[in-house]
């Protein structure tokens, strides 16, 4: 997986690589305020503890740290060679779970209150086929392609709010009120659970795969600079972490109002597992030159999909 930068520009995180290298390779006596070491706490302690040879630590240097585990534990905290933990922190909030796997190397700035994440390296567990990481303050994987598609640029199916059994395009299936009176997603009184049930995205691909929230579509705008554009003949949007560089694609996929579909190629509409009302709930909505992703919509109608994990 690809290094990412949090904050500091090549040159400066290149200034701190060619201070700290030095002792990834060799151990040797760090500079004042820098170092390097080793971490072997368990995943699921949130109290990490590392040592550092000829390291004194001082606010204002920076230290890189092997982390062997994963970390499982919320609000990690750091002590370096017997000091008193300190927090460590992403983006000014506490690393949340996940975002650390086996192996990865923090590089961070000691403040004197606290660890600020710089960078993470040499990140070796590879997301999972089909997922991307933007590198998320949650953590958060986004599929590549949309629920019931195979590929970036295709639609993929239809479906109403709470309800997993999808629809193809010209199926002639009839997102009324009627209709979707019948359904179990009508019974629905809150956000939809992860479940076979009313969860389309677990229902189709299977666990871990669920529907995003709206705080989560919301998480993704905020974090990716996002482009309309045509790609392989598809109209639609995509979504640039500004944090790694990688991206996702969402096609323009239109949405069935009854049996007719309008929009296609000139917005995209996906539901998201939050509820509003009995008849509306919220989704990512998305034009040449808007991006909603708080959008209101009533639950009836016919909305392309797109799992997370």
């Amino acid at each position: 997986m690809a290094d990412f930068i949090l904050s500091q520009s090549d040159a400066q995180i290149q200034a701190i690589l060619n201070k700290i290298q030095p002792m990834v390779d060799t151990g040797s006596t760090a500079p004042l305020g820098f170092g390097y070491g080793v971490c072997e706490t368990a995943g699921a302690t949130a109290a990490k503890t590392v040592s550092m040879t000829n390291t004194v630590l001082t606010p204002g240097g920076v230290i890189a740290v092997n982390f062997v585990n994963a970390f499982t534990a919320s609000s990690p905290t750091l002590s370096v060679n017997g000091s008193a933990a300190k927090p460590i922190k992403l983006y000014g909030n506490a690393m949340p779970m996940g975002k650390v796997h086996a192996n990865t190397i923090l590089v961070m700035n000691y403040d004197g209150t606290q660890f600020n994440v710089i960078s993470i390296l040499s990140q070796t567990a590879a997301a999972p086929t089909g997922f991307v990481d933007l590198a998320l303050p949650s953590g958060l994987l986004w599929c590549e392609h949309n629920v019931g598609a195979s590929t970036p640029y295709e639609h993929g199916l239809y479906f109403s709010w709470g309800n997993v059994i999808g629809h193809a395009e010209g199926s002639g299936y009839d997102f009324s009120d009627a209709v979707y009176a019948e359904t179990a997603g009508a019974a629905l009184t809150g956000n939809i659970p992860v479940n076979n049930t009313y969860d389309m995205a677990r229902h189709n691909m299977g666990a871990p795969c669920r529907l995003p929230t709206v705080g989560e579509f919301q998480e993704l705008n905020s974090n990716c600079d996002s482009e309309w554009t045509d790609e392989d003949g598809v109209a639609g949007r995509r979504f640039t972490s500004r944090i790694n560089g990688n991206s996702i694609f969402f096609p323009a996929s239109g949405r069935y109002l009854g049996t007719s579909l309008s929009s296609r190629g000139s917005s995209g509409f996906y539901w998201s597992s939050s509820y509003l009302s009995a008849t509306s709930a919220c989704g990512l909505n998305f034009g040449s030159s808007i991006v909603d992703p708080a959008s209101l919509s009533s639950r009836r109608l016919g909305f392309t999909a797109r799992a997370v994990q």
